[in-house]
């Protein structure tokens, strides 16, 4: 082929780049809001979170359903009781939005949570000498 008859490439800004839908996962965020659910609505929203978190392999959930008359936060505490899905759950501490934010471990085969003091060392262990 002669040089006149080659065409250029098109420049990088005449493509079009849209995300196929049907690649990847969806990102999954940590933290659900009650506020304004009532407690029948509440109950499935609960499950499905956890689901979701659980199956992107998330280690904590944290569940904000504020203090208002105690009802969704005895919904949650109930949900995240009888959930398989969760080793614990607990209150959160006063920074991070106290008795109005449950805070809830996803149990993944019966070993330790992950997220615990312990695991959480960034430099390595030295391993024993034989």
């Amino acid at each position: 082929m002669s040089p006149r008859r080659r065409r250029r490439p098109r420049p990088d800004s005449e493509f079009v780049r849209t995300p196929s839908p049907g690649r990847g996962l969806e990102p999954v965020d940590i933290e659900i809001d009650l506020h304004g659910m009532r407690a029948s609505e509440a109950v499935p929203v609960i499950e499905l979170h956890l689901q979701r978190c659980h199956d992107a392999r998330l280690h904590i959930v944290r569940v904000n359903h504020g203090h208002g008359t105690g009802v969704l936060k005895q919904i949650t505490k109930d949900a995240l009781t009888q959930s398989s899905l969760v080793a614990r759950h607990y209150s959160a501490s006063y920074g991070d939005g106290g008795d109005g934010v449950t805070i809830a471990e996803l149990d993944y085969g019966g070993h330790r949570a992950y997220n615990r003091r312990a695991n959480n060392s960034i430099t390595p262990k030295a391993l024993p000498r034989k």
